[in-house]
This record gives C-alpha cells, sequence and structure tokens, in this order.
C-alpha cells in the first residue's frame, strides 16, 4: 500500500457497497440485455432483424470488455456475487404477466372507447384461457401465482 493508504474495500460503508454493488448489477443486466438485442427476432408480435455480422462482432468485444471492468471493480471493492432465486424471479414475472393480461378486460378498455359486445365477449374467453395457462406456469414453478379474475 504506498502512502499508507487502506485499500479501497475497507473504505466503502455498508450503504456505499450495497449502492455501488446494485448499479453493477444493473449494468450487468443491461449487458445481456444488449447482446439479447443483437439477434433477430421473429415472434407473433414482434419482428427484429439481426445486426450486422461486423457491428455484432464489434459490440459483443466492447460489451465483454465492459462486463471485464465490472468484474475488476467488484474484486477491487471486495463486493459479493448476488445470489437470485430464479423461482421467486419467474413468479414475479409470471404476476406482472397476469397484470397485462387482466388489463386486457373490457371494462378497462371503456377508457379508450367503447367496447363493441362482441369484442368484449371474445376478450372474456381468451383472458380467461391466458390466465389459465398462467396459473398452470406459475403451479409448474412450483410458486402459487393466484390469478382470479374479479368478477363483475
Amino acid at each position: 500500500m504506498a502512502g499508507g493508504t487502506l485499500p479501497l474495500k475497507s473504505q466503502l460503508s455498508d450503504h456505499h457497497r450495497r449502492v455501488i454493488s446494485v448499479r453493477l448489477r444493473l449494468l450487468e443486466d443491461s449487458c445481456s440485455r444488449l447482446l439479447d438485442l443483437f439477434r433477430p427476432v421473429e415472434s407473433a408480435l414482434t419482428s427484429r432483424p439481426a445486426l450486422s455480422q461486423e457491428k455484432q462482432e464489434h459490440a459483443q468485444r466492447l460489451v465483454l470488455e465492459l462486463r471485464s471492468r465490472i468484474s475488476q471493480m467488484k474484486t477491487e471493492l471486495g463486493l459479493e456475487r448476488s445470489y437470485q432465486d430464479p423461482r421467486r424471479q419467474a413468479a414475479a414475472l409470471v404476476a406482472a404477466m397476469t397484470v397485462s393480461v387482466e388489463e386486457l378486460d373490457p371494462r378497462y378498455l371503456k377508457g379508450y372507447g367503447p367496447v363493441p359486445e362482441s369484442l368484449a365477449l371474445y376478450l372474456d374467453t381468451r383472458i380467461n384461457t391466458l390466465l389459465q395457462t398462467l396459473n398452470r406456469i406459475g403451479n409448474t414453478l412450483g410458486k402459487t401465482v393466484s390469478v382470479v379474475r374479479p368478477e363483475g
């Protein structure tokens, strides 16, 4: 230690350590999402072309460099690795998906204009099947996600 200074990790308060750790985890998660954007997507409601191979490779090298710098900071600052329970995260995602489906309820769509009766009947049927499937996903994950449509 030059000049008798303490290592950085011993100078961090618990609050600073927590904030820095969370911010770096968010940055790390964003790196993963950024890499996902390089891949093409063709789904029922989304179409996204891939980046050119040259741009993909260059961006991937830079993202790897960024991840390396994050890892270096983790070591230098003595940050702990976070444990994430995938079942808990999946249950939270299923709950968020449930909210998206519930917002398709014709009662909530009335704020955007009158809902024709045929559309309301169609949505009621489809919403129920979507919610039943989400319930099955939740049950498969071993986490109970209560998916019940309110009456009225």
